[in-house]
C-alpha cells in the first residue's frame, strides 16, 4: 500500500485499456432471399463501398453476404433477431412484407419494432408483368379474364405478394398465389414459363428483367408512371389513388439493443455506400431507388409510417 501510495504520489497513472474501435472483424450482411433479386443485388452493390468506408477510418475487415432464403423472410429475420447485439450481423429487411406479424397482430418469430433500425437504403414503386407471349395485355384485360388470375410469389410474407393482395382486393379481382419461388427474378421468370398469369415486381427489376422486352408492363403504381412503360396505368388512372401508395422500402437493421455507437457507426458505412457516385450512378441506370435516411432515428421513422399504412389493409391479409 505504501508502495502505490508513493506512485500516485509521483503522478504515475494506471490507464485502463482502451476498448477497441469497432468493427474488428467481418460483419455478416444477411440477405433473407435468394441470389439474384433486388434485395440480393443491391446488398452486394453497397458492399464494397462500406468496406471502402471502413477502410478509410482504420479498418481493413470484409463484409459478407449471407444469402438465407425461407419463409418468405422471416428465417433470416428470426436469425438476426437472435444474433448478438454486437453489429456483426445486419440484415437488409423487406417492408412492409417483414412487418406482416405486426401488421395483422401475429407472432413472426421476432418483433420488427424492437429490432436496431440503422438506415433506409432504397425505396422502389410496384409494376403488373405479364409474358409478352400472352393474351395479357392490359388491365383490362385482366379484369376482363373469365377466371381468377394465377400469380407466382414468394411467399404470404413477402411484399410483393401483400402489393398483389391490396391491388387485386382493392380492384375486384380473384387471385390464386403460388407461393415457393425463392426470387422475384425467379418468380418474374415463372410468368414466361406459363406457370401463373402475371406477378408483380419493383420497377428497376422489372427494367433489369425486361431487356429483351419478354414482358408486358401494363400497371406502373406510382404517382406518375414511368415514361418508358408506355402502355401502363396508374392507380389514379384506374379510379384508386391509393394503389399508388404502395412500395416497398429497403431497410437495414440489427438485433434488438445495439448500442448507439456500433449503431452509428454503421448507419454512417451504409450512407457513405448509398450516396457514393458509382452506386447512384447504378442506380440511376437501373432505375432503382436508392437513398439513405439521415439518421438511424429518421429510419426509425419512416418504418413506422410504412407500417402504420399497411395495417390499415391489415384484413386482406389475414
Amino acid at each position: 500500500m505504501r508502495f502505490l501510495t508513493a506512485l500516485l504520489a509521483l503522478g504515475v497513472a494506471f490507464a485502463t485499456p482502451a476498448q477497441a474501435a469497432f468493427p474488428e472483424k467481418n460483419i455478416d450482411f444477411v440477405i433473407p432471399y435468394g441470389p439474384g433479386g433486388g434485395f440480393d443485388t443491391l446488398t452486394r452493390k453497397m458492399i464494397p463501398y462500406m468496406e471502402e468506408y471502413f477502410a478509410k477510418q482504420g479498418s481493413k475487415i470484409s463484409v459478407v453476404p449471407v444469402n438465407m432464403p425461407g419463409a418468405s423472410g422471416n428465417k433470416a429475420a428470426a436469425y438476426t433477431s437472435r444474433s448478438k447485439p454486437d453489429g456483426y450481423t445486419i440484415q437488409i429487411f423487406n417492408i412492409p412484407g417483414h412487418g406482416l406479424g405486426y401488421i395483422t397482430d401475429n407472432n413472426a418469430g421476432y418483433d420488427i419494432t424492437e429490432m436496431t433500425w440503422i438506415n433506409q437504403v432504397g425505396v422502389d414503386t410496384y409494376v403488373v408483368i405479364t409474358s409478352g407471349a400472352g393474351e395479357l395485355k392490359s388491365i383490362d384485360n385482366i379484369m376482363n379474364l373469365g377466371r381468377d388470375i394465377k400469380v407466382p410469389e414468394q411467399g404470404p410474407g413477402s411484399t410483393s405478394n401483400m402489393a398483389n393482395k391490396i391491388v387485386w382486393t382493392t380492384l375486384g379481382k380473384g387471385a390464386e398465389y403460388i407461393f415457393g419461388y425463392k426470387s422475384s427474378q425467379e418468380y418474374a421468370t415463372a410468368v414466361l414459363r406459363g406457370d401463373g398469369d402475371l406477378t408483380m415486381v419493383v420497377v428497376g427489376s422489372a427494367k433489369r428483367y425486361n431487356k429483351a422486352g419478354d414482358y408486358n408492363i401494363v400497371a406502373h403504381f406510382d404517382a406518375k408512371v414511368d415514361p418508358e412503360f408506355t402502355n401502363a396505368v396508374n392507380g389514379a388512372a384506374l379510379g384508386k389513388p391509393e394503389l399508388d401508395e404502395v412500395n416497398l422500402l429497403r431497410m437495414v437493421a440489427g438485433p434488438p439493443g445495439m448500442s448507439p455507437e456500433v449503431t452509428n457507426t454503421l448507419h454512417a458505412a451504409l450512407k457513405y455506400a448509398v450516396e457514393h457516385p458509382e452506386l447512384q450512378k447504378w442506380a440511376a441506370d437501373t432505375q432503382n431507388g436508392v437513398v439513405s435516411s439521415e439518421s438511424p432515428e429518421a429510419a426509425q421513422k419512416r418504418l413506422m409510417r410504412a407500417l402504420t399504412l399497411y395495417k390499415q389493409f391489415a384484413d386482406i391479409f389475414k
